[in-house]
């Protein structure tokens, strides 16, 4: 009898010191986790407002740019002299390997002053990544709501840019952005000329 209560006794010990130590750990971990993310958030989010602002400043030239909503629409306003000089606004679109995030400036009247191509890093490398570079994002200034796409460098009538060679469907993708941006620019509009 004595040799089972020792048995016993040690196969408590053995369990009790793994499930202390697990305990311990998923204790510590998730700690450690949330006070690593409560000191970096704030760093991450002045970055992406710093990066955010660098990108409004290369599209419109602005004393400020001010954050504003408009029936559910988050876009900035450009400044100048107090009177809204432009509209940014930033959409997504599902390009060929994920979302492709764009940022576009739209003029007063609804013309496109400039686009920034934010994020198309799941796209194929040396082809949907092209989408990145002036050569075709430039073509969207000065365009109107309604832009389309052109396969095969075909000559473009008004309103419609060329496709990057061999990647379509992210230029479709940078496309329905710019147009989601002019779409929301008009509800903007809208908007606004039901206040005054």
């Amino acid at each position: 009898m004595a040799d089972i209560k020792a048995i016993i006794k040690n196969n408590k010990d053995d369990i009790i010191k793994p499930v202390a130590v697990l305990l311990a750990i998923c204790i510590i971990i998730p700690l450690a986790l949330s006070v690593t993310n409560k000191i970096t958030a704030e760093k991450i989010a002045r970055l992406e407002t710093e990066n955010s602002n660098k990108n409004m400043a290369l599209l419109v030239k602005a004393e400020s740019y001010k954050r504003c909503e408009t029936n559910g629409i988050v876009y900035y306003a450009a400044v100048n002299g107090g009177n809204t000089a432009a509209y940014i606004f930033t959409e997504s679109a599902k390009g060929y390997g994920g979302d492709v995030s764009v940022m576009t400036a739209v003029n007063t009247d609804g013309t496109v002053l400039g686009t920034a191509i934010l994020d198309v890093s799941n796209e194929t490398p040396g082809l949907g990544q092209n989408t990145a570079k002036e050569g075709f994002y430039s073509q969207f200034k000065g365009l109107k709501k309604g832009i389309s796409l052109l396969k095969n460098g075909a000559d473009g009538e008004k309103n419609e840019i060329n496709a990057v060679t061999g990647a379509t469907i992210t230029s479709a993708a940078v496309t329905r952005a710019v147009n989601a941006a002019l779409d929301d620019f008009d509800k903007v509009r809208e908007a606004e000329s039901g206040e005054e």
